[in-house]
């Protein structure tokens, strides 16, 4: 059994959809020949917003052993950000300033400091333990830096695995970046490309930002491992789930950002709500509430006698609400390429209709009619048109037909994507 050292900012009980990607290559390496340590900071577990997840936690270090892998938790107070930046970014000015000049040195998201956490004791560790494999998870973007400097000093294979890049507008096909955005993703690729020298494997989400990650490093081997959802989990979760709603149940589930085109949302809600008894409808956004304009034009435009907007709530909460709908809603992203969060693939996992629009005529779309899991709506009459066939069905027989494949849903479990991650991995040489 070789051992595999995953060094990881985010991990559950982190209520942080970013944490999810690590937990499963922890809980699934071992089938495939790797031991699995790790090493993380102390979460609390509550955490319900952006400042939340900057919120120091200094319990002391914490090792549990897990049937899968080995957990340690280190305590994280982030001094440097809160002596000399926090006071900063209340002045847009200071903050851009501020900001700017630490990308220029090389000093990245000082707010979530892997490096400061867990570097003087991971030095300490791999003096004392032998490591096989050395993996990075970003965010944050710091911690390329760590396993760059970990992996040159004790000659470890180092894989870097990308959940988002440093510059998501990347992926935008028609964002054009202004002086300041270049200037930044200038200093982000010239270190990235210092950082990645030398990398044994780097992986990321999807193949659009495997391509912008090959621009800086074409002599580094590079692997696509998707998000995915617990098969085992939404598998138990199903079991005791089933239920048949009251009123047609339309939910959102994770966070709507400012950037996306809500209008098919909104005003196709509006049209498909003009002629209906509301006391029959639920509209769910659960986790949306995270940025104050979102949640404003939600709640204007929207009822609020069958309308519930919510923030960031526990995860399994967030699932189960999940498995209670009858539609699930994803806003596609327009225009840009490869983008595709966690969240569609938990509705995966759920096994309900999914609704996607606007479509992003790319990789969610593809996803969505390759497993046949749901419809795409371009405009608001096509969005209504497609609720009012759904909501006819559930009046008549008090639930709704699923046509999914399961089996070219499973391709993109995380146990499934972990296995294609470790095989690989397996295949470096040390």
């Amino acid at each position: 059994m070789k051992k595999i050292l995953i060094i990881s900012y985010y991990f559950p009980p982190a209520n942080y959809i970013a944490a999810n990607r690590p937990k499963s290559f922890a809980e699934n390496f071992k089938k495939y020949g790797l031991s699995p340590t790790v090493i993380t900071r102390h979460w609390d577990g509550d955490e319900n917003g952006w400042e939340d997840l900057e919120r120091i936690n200094t319990t002391s270090l914490e090792i549990t052993e897990h049937e899968s892998y080995t957990l340690i938790q280190l305590p994280c107070s982030a001094r440097w950000y809160n002596r000399f930046c926090r006071s900063c970014h209340r002045i847009t000015f200071l903050k851009r300033f501020f900001h700017l000049t630490s990308v220029m040195l090389g000093i990245f998201g000082l707010h979530q400091p892997a490096n400061e956490c867990f570097y003087d004791y991971l030095q300490n560790y791999l003096k004392k333990n032998k490591v096989n494999f050395l993996m990075v998870t970003s965010p944050p973007l710091n911690i390329v830096k760590l396993g760059h400097l970990l992996s040159e000093e004790f000659q470890i294979p180092l894989i870097v695995d990308f959940r988002d890049l440093w510059d998501n507008g990347l992926l935008d096909v028609e964002h054009e970046s202004g002086l300041e955005d270049r200037v930044k993703n200038f200093f982000y690729e010239f270190y990235f490309k210092k950082w990645l020298k030398g990398a044994s494997l780097i992986a990321s989400v999807s193949g659009p930002l495997v391509e912008e990650i090959k621009r800086l490093r074409s002599d580094v081997k590079t692997l696509v491992v998707m998000n995915g959802f617990e098969k085992e989990l939404f598998d138990e979760l199903s079991d005791s789930a089933y239920h048949i709603n009251s009123k047609f149940t339309f939910s959102t589930v994770g966070t709507l950002y400012p950037e996306q085109d809500l209008s098919v949302l909104i005003e196709g809600l509006k049209l498909f709500l003009k002629d209906k008894d509301l006391r029959e409808i639920q509209l769910n956004f659960i986790g949306t509430g995270s940025f104050p304009e979102v949640r404003l034009a939600l709640e204007k435009n929207l009822p609020q006698e069958s309308t519930l907007v919510t923030g960031r709530i526990p995860r399994e909460q967030a699932l189960q609400k999940t498995l209670e709908a009858d539609i699930l809603f994803y806003a596609g992203w327009k225009g840009y390429k490869g983008r595709a969060s966690g969240k569609i693939f938990e509705y995966l996992g759920a096994g309900k209709n999914v609704l996607i629009a606007p479509s992003d005529n790319d990789i969610i779309e593809k996803i969505v009619l390759e497993t046949g899991a749901g419809k795409l709506a371009d405009s608001p009459q096509e969005f209504a048109q497609i609720l009012n066939q759904w909501f006819e069905e559930w009046k008549t027989k008090g639930r709704l037909s699923y046509k999914g494949d399961v089996n070219k849903i499973e391709f993109y479990s995380r146990e499934n994507q972990a296995e294609i991650y470790a095989r690989e991995i397996m295949n470096i040489k040390e």
